[in-house]
């Protein structure tokens, strides 16, 4: 058994970027998959919310006492439009890169999910920019409804704008943290999977979420069922690659596990086979 402790600790270190990428913590400021980092952080963080990233909110409620602004410009109570299963994809609409991208795979692949959309789910793109307008809302969900999604029901797709305060609200409330700098923000890429009732069921991570994504999403939301979040499942197995924005399997890493399991399971076998083996005869 001495002979297995050298190769277990090497085994360790193997996995010990996986435990520190299955970890809730973001630091503040630091460049997490998907954030902006054009610039310094700056300021302090609320408590809770990291200042930049998403931390999880699994089970938990979203603020859907929250009053936001239609297309229309009229004011509705985020409860009155959380009625059925929700994706909710927190942007800017004046975004030139990630969010633009993430709004154009949802209008190529929501009529791509399975499910009735206005029925079995909906989208709600809700605004973190303050100075965003219902005008600015209006016209963004044109351009990707008549570029993508032509015949996607428009009343399933609604794009929200707010005031700080409530933007704020509902964005800390989704464990959503972001923050402006010099006219632009940084921030996260994800979507925040609801149930009818505004409980948080699910998070997916990334510019490009799949069909079968938002569906089993959507799904899971409308049994108000917990999924394991996308990022956790990615990130044993994957790396993120700042330079290519995207994720690379790590051999390393699952052969690792790999190993360590096979040893445990094989020191188990060890201690509990000599066990029987050296145990005295039964009179």
């Amino acid at each position: 058994m001495r002979s297995l402790v050298p190769v277990l600790a090497a085994a360790l270190l193997l996995l010990t970027p996986a435990a520190g990428a299955l970890s809730d913590v973001t630091v503040p400021g630091g460049h997490e998959p998907g954030a902006h980092a054009d610039a310094p952080a700056s300021g302090s963080p609320r408590v809770g919310v990291p200042q930049v990233g998403v931390s999880e909110r699994l089970g938990q409620q979203a603020a859907l006492d929250v009053v936001l602004r239609g297309e229309d410009g009229a004011a509705v109570r985020l409860a009155d439009l959380v009625t059925r299963p929700t994706i909710l994809a927190p942007v800017y609409y004046s975004c030139p890169n990630e969010c633009s991208v993430l709004l154009g795979t949802l209008a190529s692949v929501l009529p791509q999910v399975g499910l009735t959309p206005g029925v079995d789910y909906q989208v709600l793109a809700v605004s973190f920019d303050e100075n965003d307008t219902p005008a600015t809302a209006t016209k963004r969900k044109a351009d990707f409804l008549n570029a993508s999604a032509k015949g996607f029901p428009p009343q399933a797709w609604r794009f929200l704008t707010g005031d700080e305060q409530n933007i704020r609200r509902l964005m800390d409330s989704v464990g959503f943290g972001y923050m402006r700098v010099e006219g632009s923000f940084r921030h996260s890429v994800v979507l925040v999977a609801l149930s009818p009732s505004g409980t948080i069921t699910r998070y997916l991570y990334g510019i490009r979420p799949l069909a079968f994504d938002i569906a089993m999403a959507a799904t899971e939301a409308a049994e108000g069922r917990t999924g394991l979040s996308v990022q956790r499942a990615v990130a044993m197995c994957y790396t993120y690659d700042p330079a290519g924005r995207k994720y690379v399997f790590n051999f390393m890493r699952v052969v690792g596990a790999g190993v360590l399991a096979a040893l445990g399971l094989f020191g188990l076998f060890l201690a509990f086979g000599g066990r029987k083996r050296g145990a005295p005869p039964k009179a």
